[in-house]
């Protein structure tokens, strides 16, 4: 769909400060999927010392969202529209491992689909999975693609 696809969403990832402020990065951009880490800290943790459900629903949403972006022509825009996340187990461990990928592009939406895992003591384990719809504007307004 777009040659340049890894640069639009290395633009989208670079205007993202609140990725930034969580420590998430994507280690992975493929056309229609992401993959991405997070070191666990203090930080993200809630009062028992599990990875707190907004930091979990947070990583599921960038994961599907930058997948999205993946898919989409330089200068058009993402953004959710619905998230549905399921926490499956407890998030502990001393990384995070992100994937997202689409599931059904379409011109207004994409269906998209994420999943986490915890790394602990080198064992990896399934923590959530999300589905999410993504919109899709053709607004180019403020993009340094756009017309």
């Amino acid at each position: 769909m777009n040659p340049q696809y890894r640069d639009y969403v290395e633009l989208k990832v670079s205007r993202n400060r609140f990725m930034k402020e969580l420590g998430f990065e994507l280690t992975e951009i493929a056309e229609g999927q992401v993959k991405g880490t997070l070191i666990i800290t203090e930080i993200h943790e809630q009062q028992n010392g599990f990875v707190h459900g907004g930091v979990i629903s947070s990583l599921c949403d960038m994961a599907c969202g930058f997948a999205a972006y993946s898919m989409v022509p330089n200068g058009v825009q993402v953004f959710t529209v619905e998230l549905k996340v399921s926490y499956l187990r407890p998030g502990v461990g001393e990384k995070i491992i992100a994937k997202g990928w689409v599931l059904k592009p379409g011109k207004r939406f994409h269906f998209c689909e994420s999943e986490l895992y915890t790394i602990n003591n080198g064992k990896e384990t399934l923590i959530a999975k999300a589905s999410s719809t993504m919109g899709v504007v053709d607004d180019k307004v403020n993009d340094k693609y756009g017309g």
